[in-house]
């Protein structure tokens, strides 16, 4: 798919990952930048130095927000081309220690919104003949002790990936479903006291962003990093014990501390 001239939304716009795609995606495309923060995303269209692009608030866990935004993006553009679903939040604690409304928030901002927020547009990605990138992580590939939540949340953004390609590739449209590992974001900073005992490598925003442009111009369905990550993939599928046992050794660790 060629990213020329298209009309894109990227949800979660005001930082980390979303941030380093409309730096790289805004001097060839129009952009709709939705966020939770209205100022940062103002602030971000000043310094991409255009005034083709578009802010929105939206808290895509409110379905009354997001049919807001639909409005609000209707009145300057009739057309959409591209959805990336990458508003999310992450969490690292111990299963029990989690509250109720915890677990709701994650599932409603990771899965629940963007599956909503998909549902708006899909009516004019289909006549655009468009496509739809879903932000996954390793954390949805291989499930991590203490990121019960957030690796349930990121799975099942993986299975709602695969199944809406299959569903609508006669159609036209594009799905593409992207597993970043650990990168730099506020998120992962909140989560690094248990972060810390996995050993994470660590990507920039910036170069995931890259790799995402690079795998969707290529028209790879599933966009992986380049990197040791993909080893672990092929050990998880054929060796699921390999995994099991080190991880096991490491939630041991957390707990005893």
């Amino acid at each position: 798919m060629d990213l020329q001239k298209k009309v894109i939304i990227i949800t979660g716009a005001s930082e980390g990952i979303g941030k380093a795609l409309a730096k790289k995606l805004a001097p060839n495309n129009y952009l709709i930048l939705v966020g939770r923060n209205y100022e940062k995303l103002n602030q971000l269209i000043k310094e991409l130095g255009s005034k083709k692009h578009l802010a929105v608030k939206c808290d895509i866990s409110n379905p009354e927000q997001i049919k807001k935004a639909y409005k609000a993006i209707e009145q300057d553009y009739s057309n959409i081309d591209l959805i990336i679903n990458n508003a999310g939040i992450s969490s690292a604690k111990k299963f029990d220690d989690y509250e109720d409304s915890q677990i709701r928030d994650i599932i409603n901002i990771n899965v629940t919104g963007s599956i909503l927020f998909t549902k708006t547009f899909i009516k004019k990605i289909i006549l655009s003949k468009g496509a739809i990138v879903n932000i996954g992580s390793m954390f949805g590939e291989i499930a991590h002790p203490c990121y019960s939540i957030y690796s349930a949340s990121k799975f099942a953004i993986k299975g709602f990936s695969d199944s809406l390609r299959r569903e609508l590739s006669h159609l036209g449209v594009r799905v593409f479903y992207i597993s970043p590992r650990a990168t730099k974001t506020q998120s992962l900073e909140k989560n690094d006291e248990i972060g810390q005992y996995f050993k994470m490598n660590v990507d920039e925003p910036e170069k995931v962003a890259n790799y995402i442009i690079e795998g969707i111009n290529n028209n790879q369905s599933a966009i992986y990093p380049k990197s040791i990550e993909r080893l672990f993939l092929f050990i998880q599928k054929f060796f699921t014990k390999l995994i099991d046992n080190n991880l096991s050794a490491i939630s041991k660790k957390i707990y005893l501390k």
